[in-house]
C-alpha cells in the first residue's frame, strides 16, 4: 500500500513515498483486521521516527492538527483510526502546518 508522505515528515519517512504491506500477518500470526491504526503501526515498524510526529505517545489518537486521507477523503470524517483499508487504497499523512 502506497503512504505519501508531506512536509517535515518526508525527513523522518525516508522520503515522500513509502510502501507498507497490508498482507503480512501480525504479531500473533493471525491476519489483522486492515485499519488506518495497523496501517501505522506496519509504518512505524518501518520507520520508528514518524510515531512521535504523528500520534499521541499511546498512539491512540492522532496529534492535533495531523491529517490522514485515505483516497482524498479525512479518516476523521470516515472512521478515524478505525478507518477499513485496502491495498488499493491511497493513504496521504500531512503534519501540522502554519503561515500563509
Amino acid at each position: 500500500m502506497l503512504i505519501k508522505l508531506f512536509g517535515s515528515l518526508r525527513l523522518h519517512g525516508a522520503g515522500s513515498k513509502v510502501e507498507v504491506s497490508l498482507c503480512d500477518p501480525g504479531p500473533t500470526g493471525a491476519a489483522e483486521p486492515a485499519t488506518v491504526a495497523l496501517l501505522l503501526d506496519r509504518l512505524f515498524a518501518l520507520h520508528p521516527a514518524l510515531r512521535e510526529n504523528v500520534v499521541v505517545p499511546d498512539g491512540t489518537a492522532l496529534l492535533p492538527h495531523v491529517n490522514i486521507m485515505r483516497n482524498g477523503r479525512l479518516i476523521r470524517d470516515l472512521q478515524g483510526l478505525q478507518t477499513p483499508v485496502s491495498e488499493d487504497d491511497v493513504i496521504a499523512i500531512f503534519p501540522p502546518s502554519a503561515g500563509g
